[in-house]
């Protein structure tokens, strides 16, 4: 049997190549004998078919929420159920995995893998477009500068800033896993088949793709915001905290003006941050390509590109500023059409600068919002644990209208469960309704105390 393990990148065309092994996964499986295993997949996240079950388990977030005894069962069983002459395994998260992760992968599941496939894309194109995409993803709705992103890239994210060192990631698994075959791809539409990266990852696993052309569409799938609509939807996630379904609302409407208008920049790095940032990656880059490629270093500016990113650095900031104002209003417009901007379904960002106090933890989480009689009106709760011998404590707003008692001791199952040295916990959540906002901060107090002080940020049209 032939077991590949897909293991990205992100950006190089994973969210299409899941989507449609899981969409034609039963004419794969009875036509080739491909099984893309139903086991692994989360059920309770929105997101496109990938085995996340199975990096989650290595992974110190999610070790202790997933048995991996019973996951390798299942896949066993689902298996031995279909006799698949092929198995595919995807996730872009592998990418990420750690030497030691790596290794605890291997020992804990002993998959007898085979093929290791790996996507690779030129560091300063695929960090653009995953800078954009989290801008656009619900789940993190990114709201800091490119420039502040790249600085945590480099100093802070060191899983995601280690997988862009290409030759050391696939030697990663290469050591641990010395007789499978690592295939790495160069992630680039001129090189596949009518440019379209599905059928290339198909004609790997050994599947005829002129027989499965008619099943895929030229339509990408997780398609990024381009650089223009990326500010807007950075700018909506900085002011509002809207709900998946109007958030979504918003992105689609980016991606139709983007079809129909572009953008007037195209990227997000100067051209000479640009070389400053594939200079970094250059020496792993050339053990890459002179191993795998058999060629000099590919990921390399063209002149054509560096005279195009010229004309990029020479476009007026005032240009760019008039090009942003004018689609954040057409944004605005399409949320007041849609009811996202009506006046009871307002979602304004709320900031919480906390302040020294003697509790012993504190945590707004609540703001919800309504607008009434012109007054915007919030409930607002959260945790507020007072240490384990300290009684008769009293907590407080101060909003425009003056002070309000909130309804404390409400039950926190979850929170007493974290913090069982404190009986307190598991009675720790407060409450308190109709807090009206004004221009000054919400003030909030524990026996006369200011511990937070709440800033709503109201944007209308």
């Amino acid at each position: 049997m032939r077991f590949i393990l897909h293991i990205g990148m992100p950006k190089t065309g994973t969210t299409a190549i899941q989507a449609f092994l899981s969409q034609h996964r039963d004419k794969l499986l009875h036509k080739y004998s491909l099984l893309y295993p139903k086991t692994g997949m989360r059920d309770d996240v929105v997101k496109f078919p990938v085995h996340s079950k199975f990096h989650l388990s290595i992974l110190p977030w999610g070790r202790d929420k997933i048995d991996p005894i019973e996951l390798k069962n299942s896949l066993t069983k689902e298996i031995k159920l279909e006799k698949p002459k092929t198995v595919i395994l995807s996730s872009e998260v592998f990418s990420f995995f750690s030497k030691e992760e790596i290794l605890e992968f291997k020992e804990i599941y002993d998959f007898p893998i085979t093929d290791i496939v790996c996507y690779i894309r030129r560091q300063d194109l695929l960090v653009d477009s995953l800078y954009r995409h989290t801008i656009k993803d619900y789940d993190i709705r990114r709201t800091e500068d490119f420039k502040n992103y790249l600085l945590k890239l480099i100093k802070k994210y060191k899983r995601q800033f280690s997988a862009l060192k290409y030759y050391e990631l696939v030697s990663r698994w290469k050591e641990i896993f010395p007789n499978a075959r690592v295939i790495v791809r160069l992630y680039d539409r001129k090189l596949f088949p009518e440019r379209n990266v599905i059928l290339d990852f198909l004609s790997l696993v050994g599947v005829d793709i002129s027989d499965m052309g008619g099943y895929i569409s030229n339509t990408d799938i997780n398609t990024t915001l381009s650089h223009l609509s990326a500010l807007v939807m950075r700018r909506i996630n900085s002011e509002f905290d809207l709900p998946r379904e109007y958030h979504m609302k918003i992105v689609r409407y980016l991606q139709k003006i983007d079809k129909e208008e572009g953008s007037p920049i195209k990227s997000f790095f100067t051209l000479q941050e640009r070389l400053e940032f594939l200079e970094m990656f250059r020496e792993s880059n050339e053990k890459l390509f002179r191993e795998y490629f058999g060629t000099e270093n590919q990921f390399v500016l063209s002149q054509e590109e560096i005279e195009f990113y010229k004309e990029q650095d020479k476009i007026p900031r005032d240009l760019i500023d008039e090009a942003f104002e004018e689609r954040y209003r057409k944004v605005l417009e399409f949320m007041e059409s849609n009811g996202i901007l009506a006046k009871e379904r307002l979602f304004p960002k709320a900031s919480v600068n906390h302040l020294s106090n003697d509790l012993e933890f504190f945590k707004i989480d609540i703001v919800n919002v309504n607008l009434l009689n012109g007054n915007l009106n919030l409930t607002i709760g959260g945790v507020a644990l007072p240490k384990a011998d300290v009684e008769n404590l009293k907590l407080t707003v101060k909003d425009a209208e003056g002070v309000k008692e909130a309804q404390w001791g409400l039950p926190s199952p979850g929170f007493g469960e974290q913090r069982k040295d404190n009986p307190k916990a598991k009675s720790a959540r407060f409450r308190v309704d109709g807090v009206v906002v004004s221009e000054k901060p919400i003030e909030v107090f524990v026996n006369d105390k200011k511990i937070a002080e709440i800033v709503i940020k109201v944007t209308s049209i």
